[in-house]
Parts: structure tokens; sequence; C-alpha cells
């Protein structure tokens, strides 16, 4: 045995080893490309699945959300369904915005001068002005224009009336003590803006519409027939009212012929009839396609009608003749055979 036996057979064994790890380490730096592309494909997988992963979550929330934003838009959609949309707002609103406009220049001028000559004037150029313009940006159909053409008809003679009646008094008793007081005066021009806006809802409603109109028919020539009655009820009841008081021997006296002999309200009784006739024309039309605006329009009839037997109109005028011939038996006589609104018929 050699001395060096056991030396030689541990370097043989390191030798082996030392081979055997150099060879190991080649053969791993040989595989590392192909490691490095595993891991890259591993890597690739899993960022897939997490992008995946990502955009399916997305995509859920997205359709949760969907119905919800959804859902909101039609509740917004119907709450402004009556009104007709786009269109129908900007006429009812382009109509409030000129009709206060008049009102606030009218009270200026008005309590600058401390005169109420102007209140009824621009009263009557707000009815025209409005029903003018909402007309001028409709679709122009022939119910549209018949319905605006009732509307400025009745307010140009109103006008003409209101202000022959003014210039004939030389002025309006119901402002008396009031034109002095802006605050107070601003009141009457407010609500007189209200006055125009809600009387002419009719004819705002159909020119706002977008088109969905009813063509003309029957019904609504009986209905423009209606409001022609209603017209020259009321235009023959002023007439006849106006010559009587500006005939001098009548002075201190009340009128108890022609139409006033069958109503102690004539004039009253054929606007309400004209405006009911105009709502008519309007809620034909619109009654197909959207009835709760068809339904709207006679909040303008309704309006007229609460305003004149139970506010502005007949109240104080009955109060103001009672005041001056309750003491009259003539005209008690005449209170209790003539009914206070709806005329009675000839001879009874």
């Amino acid at each position: 045995m050699s001395p060096f036996g056991g030396r030689a057979s541990a370097l043989s064994r390191f030798g082996d080893g030392a081979r055997r790890d150099v060879a190991w380490r080649a053969r791993r730096r040989a595989r590392a490309p192909e490691r490095g592309a595993r891991a890259a494909r591993g890597r690739a997988g899993r960022e897939g699945e997490g992008a995946r992963s990502t955009r399916a979550g997305t995509s859920l929330g997205a359709r949760a959300r969907a119905p919800s934003r959804a859902m909101t838009r039609a509740a917004s959609a119907d709450a402004l369904s009556w009104m007709g949309g786009g269109a129908m707002q900007s006429s009812m609103l382009g109509a409030a915005l000129v009709d206060f406009g008049i009102q606030l220049v009218g009270w200026a001028a008005a309590a600058t001068l401390r005169t109420e000559k102007f209140y009824d004037i621009l009263g009557s150029a707000a009815f025209a002005t409005t029903a003018a313009l909402t007309l001028g940006t409709s679709a122009m159909m022939p119910r549209q224009k018949l319905a605006s053409a009732l509307a400025m008809a009745w307010t140009a003679r109103l006008g003409i009336f209101l202000g022959a009646r003014a210039h004939r008094d030389g002025g309006d008793s119901r402002f008396d003590g009031v034109k002095d007081k802006p605050g107070v005066f601003a009141v009457y021009w407010f609500l007189q803006g209200v006055w125009v806006w809600v009387t002419s809802l009719p004819v705002y409603l159909l020119n706002g519409s977008p088109g969905q109109l009813v063509d003309l028919n029957a019904v609504d020539w009986t209905l423009a027939a209606f409001w022609a009655f209603g017209f020259v009820f009321e235009v023959v009841a002023d007439v006849q009212k106006f010559a009587f008081k500006s005939d001098k021997s009548n002075k201190g006296k009340y009128i108890k012929h022609g139409l006033w002999s069958l109503s102690r309200h004539p004039n009253y009784f054929g606007e309400i009839c004209m405006w009911f006739g105009v709502a008519g024309i309007a809620c034909n039309g619109l009654a197909a396609s959207n009835p709760g605006r068809a339904a709207g329009a006679f909040a303008s009839p309704l309006f007229v009608t609460y305003l004149l037997t139970k506010m502005s109109g007949i109240p104080i005028l009955e109060r103001m003749a009672d005041e001056r011939w309750g003491k009259d038996e003539g005209y008690q006589s005449y209170k209790r055979k003539t009914p206070v609104l709806v005329p009675k018929l000839p001879g009874t």
C-alpha cells in the first residue's frame, strides 16, 4: 500500500467531486435561460390572471352601477315628462322670464312716477309678447297658431279697452293709497305676472310641444266657436258699460240693461268661457301624447274662475256696489233677480 494511498484516495474523491461540481454548475448555467423563460411565463400568467380578475371586477361593478344610473335618469325623465322635456321647459321658462321682466320694468317706472297708468297696458303686453315668443320658437303647427291667435286677439282687445278706460277715468281707484308705496305696489305687479303666466299656460304647453299634436278636428272648431261666443259676450258687455259710464247723466247709477240685465258681471262670464275654450283646444291636441300636460292646460280657466269669483273681481265690485247702493231698493231688487255670473235666459 502506498503511504499516500489514503490521501490519494481522498484527493481522487475531491477531484471527482470538483469535477462533478464544475459540471453541475455548467449545466445550471446552461439551463438558466430556460428557467428564466419559465419564470417569466409564470409571472405573465399570474399577472394575466390578476388583470382578468381586475377587469372582471370592474365589469361587474360597472354593470352593478349601470342600473342605478339608468333608474336615476328614468326617474328624472318621469318627473319632467308632463312638461314635455327640454323644448317645453325652455318655452315655459322663457315666457316666465319675459313676463316678469316686463312687470319689473313696469313697476320701476310706475313707482318712480307714482302712477298706475302702465299697469293694465303692460299686463296686456306681457300676454301678447309671451304668446308670440313661444309661437315663434314652436313647430308652427295649425293648432299652435290657432291657440296663440286666440290669446293674442283677446289681449289686444283687452289692452285697447283698458287703455281707453284709464284715459277716460284719469286713473284707477284700485291703486289709491298703493302707488305711493313702492313695496306694496311691487306686490300688485308681481301678482299680475303670476296672472299672465298661469292664464297663458295652455298656449305655453302647446307651443312648447316638440310636435306630437293631434290635427285640428271638429271638436277644436266647436271649442273655437265657444271661445268666440265668450269673446263677443265680453266685448259687448264692456262696450255697454263703457258707454253707460261715459254718459254724464248716469253718474252715480248702476247699469242694468243689455247683457247686464242677464248677469251682474257678464264680462267676467265671457272671459271665463274664452279661457275654457283655449284650454280645451290645448287639451284635445295634447291628450294622446301627454295626458298630464293636457290636464295641466285646465289650470288656466280654473285659475281665472277662482281669481274673478273669489279674489280680485266679483268680491271687490260687489262690496263696492253694496256700499254705494246697499239701501237702494231698486238695486236690491236687481240683485235678487239677476245672477251674479252665469246669465239667465232673457225674459226670465
